[in-house]
């Protein structure tokens, strides 16, 4: 089973960093030290541009997100 969507995550304007985090303790999380750190996503752009960070130095984008199984 595959399953493929359009989704948007929020990204430093550089991208150098993407948000994620959990239970309303979000922040912005280097690309290359994520581990298992959950990115928040959002269906539509506009929902993406609500992100609650107090600095605005961010952008949305447009990612392909994958879930399959393991066979």
């Amino acid at each position: 089973m595959k399953i493929v969507r359009t989704r948007y995550v929020v990204m430093r304007n550089n991208r150098t960093e993407i948000w994620g985090g959990l239970a309303q303790h979000f922040s912005f999380r280097d690309i290359n030290n994520l581990k298992d750190f959950p990115i928040k996503t959002y269906r539509t752009a506009k929902q993406a541009q609500t992100c609650s960070s107090w600095d605005r130095d961010f952008e949305v984008v447009q990612i392909t997100e994958t879930i399959s199984d393991e066979d």
